[in-house]
């Protein structure tokens, strides 16, 4: 079987786009190349998307009149141009990734779609609003959206174009002949109720990790190399400053954190947020961490992990935690609860409420033996719940459906 993937980037978010698969969709049959709009991997299997001269230079002054009409993923044209592409033409399922990224038109997949058998990945909500990435709490994508209580929200718009943008989007799901993929419940619970994807052919398939790699390592030789001491309590957070990780909650927990144990906070990714607390705990920032094989001594340093976020669709660095043994403390409201399994295994507290974070992590801090379950436990879910051979399973088993499925009324009409 030949797979063509279609994201904005290749290495990026490789773990999500199927870049990190292809190895093992290849023992199980599935050749998979990527054509994307950002090509950076040197890797004879990523072609640019749409190379055609001029591409680029028209899809930037067509973005840039979007953005002056309050438009959004709809005047990129040339992504009705893919057909002529060798990978779509040779291809037999085609599988979409990010595409409301500026570079594709919404509107092609109807056509799209029906040349091909197709899946698309919803990544993040912005299939299912009339704007937004995440709707932070406003209900309005239930009802096809328009009266938008916050334009600002990414991506922008200059004027409320929303209700038209979220009939636009339904249109192109009633029209288009397309398999959805969502990787929780939660994603999938809201599909079925909003406006634009409640007729949508869904499949709940969550995304998986290596579970040889994500494990448990030797702690003792993780805390040495950061310079933690054998009695301290880690608490784990990648410190990002955007909107929806819940970074300014987890830093006023933290503060008010009190506790005779004491207290290490390691972080990586940004620095700089927690200065104010050096003398009080232990602040251990690594910065940007791109490897894998520095994460996992992270989280086999940490003792507990935050995943504080106010917005995900399901969070992957929660299992890469849960998969070395460690509990997740996260807010309701998203789709980390189930992910983790809360209350049995994570711990879920009411969304934004840092002081019920901070007594979380102080619970977990003064009952060493419920950590510890808890930890052993969230690393049981993710071998039976989140490996990469079950996900690459259901994976091409959908690849499987949709051809033989467009083959079979093909031979009937």
């Amino acid at each position: 079987m030949k797979l063509v993937q279609i994201n904005r980037g290749d290495v990026t978010g490789g773990r999500f786009n199927g870049y990190a698969l292809r190895e093992l969709l290849a023992r199980r049959g599935v050749d998979s190349t990527h054509l994307v709009w950002e090509k950076t991997a040197d890797d004879p299997r990523v072609k640019r998307l749409l190379p055609f001269p001029g591409s680029r230079a028209l899809n930037q002054r067509l973005h840039d009149i979007e953005r002056s009409r309050s438009l959004h993923s709809v005047m990129p044209v040339q992504s009705y141009l893919l057909p002529m592409q060798r990978e779509f033409k040779e291809a037999d399922v085609v599988h979409y990734h990010i595409i409301h990224d500026g570079f594709f038109s919404l509107p092609s997949l109807s056509y799209l779609s029906r040349l091909k058998p197709s899946v698309w990945t919803w990544h993040d909500p912005w299939p299912m609003t009339g704007h937004c990435i995440y709707p932070m709490g406003c209900e309005k994508w239930k009802t096809g959206c328009g009266g938008c209580p916050d334009l600002t929200l990414h991506f922008s718009m200059k004027e409320d174009r929303t209700r038209e943008a979220a009939e636009m989007k339904q249109k192109v799901i009633r029209d288009s002949d397309i398999d959805i993929v969502v990787a929780s419940q939660f994603m999938g619970d809201m599909a079925r109720k909003s406006f634009v994807g409640s007729a949508a052919r869904l499949h709940h398939i969550p995304f998986g990790l290596d579970l040889n790699l994500y494990r448990e390592g030797d702690r003792a030789a993780a805390r040495a190399k950061f310079g933690i001491p054998e009695q301290n309590v880690v608490i784990c957070l990648r410190a990002i400053s955007s909107t929806f990780k819940g970074l300014t909650h987890f830093v006023e927990a933290v503060t008010a954190l009190e506790t005779s144990t004491p207290v290490t906070i390691l972080t990586f990714q940004e620095s700089g947020y927690f200065n104010h607390l050096i003398g009080k705990h232990q602040i251990v920032e690594l910065g940007w961490v791109s490897d894998d094989e520095t994460m996992v001594e992270a989280m086999t340093a940490a003792d507990i992990f935050a995943m504080p976020s106010t917005a995900e669709a399901f969070g992957l660095m929660a299992i890469e935690a849960m998969a070395c043994s460690k509990p997740v403390v996260v807010f309701e409201g998203t789709s980390l609860p189930e992910v983790v399994f809360a209350p049995d295994v994570g711990i879920a507290v009411p969304m934004g409420d840092a002081g019920a974070l901070s007594r979380a992590f102080k619970y977990l801090i003064e009952d060493p033996s419920d950590r510890l379950r808890r930890g052993r436990d969230s690393r049981a879910i993710v071998e039976k719940h989140y490996g990469v051979d079950l996900f690459i399973d259901r994976l091409t088993e959908l690849y499987e459906g949709v051809v033989q499925r467009r083959a079979s009324r093909k031979r009937a009409g």
